[in-house]
């Protein structure tokens, strides 16, 4: 019954929506006279024809700009804020700075149309840190591009072409900077609002988002985490995933258990945070699945465990991007050794990370990898 309302429901919704937009498209092609026309069945059906193709170019044209310069919005207040720059990605490309210039790399995570990733000097005050700026710059590169488009169709006679490439600037501007000014959390992700919401109740979250982005920063320049230094990475157990930066920082500091060859030690701050149950949001979930796994692998290696870590649902999480996350595939090839015994498929895995050491975004993370593939292989001896 549940399924049946909801298809009902959606349909109703898209329903709705449908006649919105045609009613919109003959508004702008003929504005009030073009309504009553339509009200009376008297519409000119080229010009709807052209203004939807029209309309649907716009729309895709427009959203790709409005991801790249929300992006762009958060590299631009981030410099001004004291930000360094580390990468910028659109989609599953990304541009990339690290000691040899600058390149372009891929990388997917599911759930984000792009990603700014910054870091700030070591020295930067904890109790200072400039969090409000960098997050909400975003917002701001979308919101000045509506109202932009607004004033240009408010003032201008641009033609059919141009008014509806304006109106889709001005509809994806708007919905973009409500999608991600509004807090809100998406299956584990906090959006650019909640973050600031979240750090400006808490000046604890502020340190952890400071340490968050330290920390990418010091993977996206090729340092391992055990390089980094130890006080960003907080023992600090979890009692409720709803607490975003704590149970990142939690994270990170099992990533760093893992990269010391602590592997017990890791295994079990996973099993803490898996033993929140249903309260771990999906995405977290799947990310810190991957590095579960190893861990159990290297430890107790109970077979039980790792076929209900490795469900369907992680396993084709894992397939959609291993190629981009050498942990990932570190994974994969752990289950392959020592797992299944497939000697094969772990050579032909570790063949693949070696191959694109040159393309992760995070080298870093890919000197990780590596590390924890080294591991499988003596414990396979």
């Amino acid at each position: 019954m549940k399924k049946a309302l909801k298809i009902v429901g959606g349909l109703l919704v898209g329903a709705v929506i449908g006649f919105a937009i045609a009613f919109l498209l003959i508004w702008i092609i003929d504005g009030s006279e073009g309504i009553e026309r339509a009200m009376h069945k008297d519409i000119n059906v080229s010009k709807v024809v052209i203004s939807v193709a029209c309309a649907l170019v716009s729309l895709i044209v427009t959203a790709f700009l409005q991801f790249a310069l929300h992006e762009t919005g958060h590299l631009l207040f981030g410099l001004a804020s004291g930000y360094r720059f580390s990468s910028i990605r659109v989609g599953k490309y990304a541009l990339v700075r690290d000691g040899k210039g600058f390149h372009i790399r891929k990388f997917f995570i599911q759930g984000t149309g792009g990603q700014c990733i910054m870091t700030l000097p070591q020295d930067t005050d904890t109790e200072r840190v400039p969090y409000f700026w960098y997050n909400a710059g975003g917002v701001i590169v979308n919101l000045f591009l509506f109202a932009l488009s607004v004033f240009l169709l408010m003032n201008f006679d641009l033609g059919m072409i141009g008014d509806a490439f304006f109106y889709m600037l001005a509809f994806t501007g708007a919905f973009i900077a409500l999608l991600n000014g509004i807090p809100l959390s998406f299956n584990g992700l906090c959006n650019d609002g909640r973050n600031i919401l979240l750090m400006w109740r808490d000046k604890r979250s502020r340190r952890f988002f400071l340490r968050i982005v330290q920390t990418a920063g010091g993977l996206s320049e090729g340092k391992r985490l055990k390089d980094l230094p130890r006080e960003w990475f907080e023992d600090i157990p979890v009692d409720t995933p709803k607490d975003f930066f704590l149970l990142n920082n939690r994270i990170n500091y099992a990533a760093l258990l893992e990269d010391l060859g602590q592997f017990d030690e890791a295994r079990k701050v996973y099993e803490e945070i898996h033993a929140l149950g249903k309260d771990v949001p999906g995405l977290i979930k799947l990310e810190i699945g991957a590095d579960h796994i190893i861990m159990e692998l290297l430890t107790t290696a109970r077979p039980e465990v790792v076929e209900q870590l490795y469900d369907k649902q992680l396993q084709e999480y894992i397939k959609s991007s291993y190629k981009f996350s050498p942990t990932k595939n570190a994974a994969l090839y752990a289950i392959a050794l020592l797992h299944d015994n497939d000697t094969a498929r772990a050579k032909k895995l570790l063949d693949e990370m070696e191959s694109h050491c040159n393309d992760y975004l995070m080298p870093g993370e890919y000197l990780t990898a590596k590390f924890l593939v080294g591991k499988c292989l003596e414990r396979n001896v």
